[in-house]
């Protein structure tokens, strides 16, 4: 009995409450549906749209062409009075290209629509390997700091799944004294009910998502004056 306390000194015996067969099954089946409601809507978190009242709208310029259509569409009932095209060195194609950066490919392809070129602003950023979409968001920000100081808010246009990150983006690089609404448009090639039925929707709403998860735990926000702001109209 002596030996018996002794080791109680050192070691103690305590009730455990644990989950039963069935209290895990439950446990599994919360888990099963809460991870289907939560792809169930990652698109529309991915993709929002929220207009602010302004009369700028910014295109982004690495969108597909079938955008473009909606980006004069929106222009038009929106009644804006100039549309902003950014972009960086474009990866592809270059060399066979007369036009470098996405933010110009934007631009020419809308004139090629029809768009008035005298209502269309092309800033352009030069070759950066990170950040590519807050560092155009710096580039606008530097064309309206001379062009539209008294701008209070623009709304930024994108493609799909893409708009979330953005706007944050944009935000971060226009700062607090200027809202940025997001127009984020349909995917052609996938929808939002289904998207991961497509392995391009898959992997863009997974890589989107990821990205998204970077930006808000991550980034921080810098500003650097880029060596060369390219605007031109």
């Amino acid at each position: 009995m002596e030996k018996s306390r002794e080791n109680y000194i050192l070691l103690s015996r305590k009730l455990r409450w644990g989950l039963t067969f069935w209290g895990w099954t439950l446990l599994l089946l919360i888990f099963i549906i809460s991870g289907f409601f939560f792809f169930r809507n990652l698109y529309s978190i991915l993709s929002p749209v929220e207009r602010e009242k302004t009369d700028i709208l910014a295109l982004e310029g690495f969108v597909s062409d079938y955008v473009l259509d909606d980006a004069i569409r929106e222009f038009r009932q929106g009644h804006y009075s100039l549309l902003v095209t950014t972009g960086t060195p474009i990866e592809s194609g270059g060399l066979l290209s007369e036009y470098k950066n996405t933010a110009r490919v934007a631009a020419e392809s809308l004139k090629k629509l029809g768009f008035d070129s005298t209502r269309l602003v092309v800033v352009e950023t030069d070759e950066i390997m990170n950040d590519r979409t807050y560092n155009s968001g710096l580039a606008f920000k530097y064309w309206l700091r001379i062009h539209r100081p008294d701008i209070k808010a623009v709304n930024l246009m994108t493609s799909s799944v893409h708009g979330a990150r953005s706007r944050i983006l944009f935000q971060s690089a226009l700062g607090d004294s200027i809202r940025v609404g997001i127009i984020s448009l349909p995917n052609l090639f996938y929808n939002a009910v289904d998207w991961w039925h497509s392995s391009k929707g898959f992997r863009e709403v997974m890589n989107e998502a990821i990205g998204l998860i970077y930006v808000k735990l991550f980034f921080r926000p810098y500003e650097t004056e880029l060596k060369n702001k390219k605007t031109k109209k």
